[in-house]
């Protein structure tokens, strides 16, 4: 999978404008038959990338702490909303703390499972800017 990765991140620079959002580029892999793992690694070297602005794709220390789910959380969240906190989480747009909150909020909001329209319904009315093209500057009121 490694070795395919440039040749992915590659494809998506060209299908995908850099504006474009993350879930969509989650949803097109999806389509193509990558799993959760996998997209999660494309996704993150097509970051890289775009973030660079370069055709060389290398992959970036991590420089925040990876949050994993705690016992009370497993099986909470749908793959896509759990990806799409940790996508927030990585573009910089939530913050630890923030993260903690939404994370919160959304297991209070949602009964059964969280999916990705529970967590925008979640993130809307906490008034948190997460639309928008993807690295944006956001908005918290």
């Amino acid at each position: 999978m490694d070795e395919r990765i440039p040749q992915l991140v590659a494809r998506l620079r060209k299908r995908f404008a850099r504006e474009r959002d993350v879930a969509e580029v989650e949803a097109y892999l999806s389509s193509k038959g990558f799993d959760r793992g996998q997209i999660g690694s494309i996704v993150s070297a097509w970051l890289s990338d775009i973030g660079r602005g370069r055709g060389k794709t290398r992959l970036e220390p991590l420089t925040y702490a990876v949050r994993v789910q705690g016992p009370h959380e497993e099986g909470r969240f749908s793959p896509e909303a759990w990806g799409h906190l940790l996508t927030l989480r990585a573009s910089g747009v939530l913050n630890t703390a923030t993260l903690e909150l939404v994370i919160e909020r959304a297991l209070d909001h949602a009964e059964g499972q969280v999916t990705l329209d529970d967590l925008r319904a979640v993130l809307e009315s906490a008034a948190w800017d997460t639309g928008g093209s993807f690295g944006s500057p956001s908005t918290v009121q």
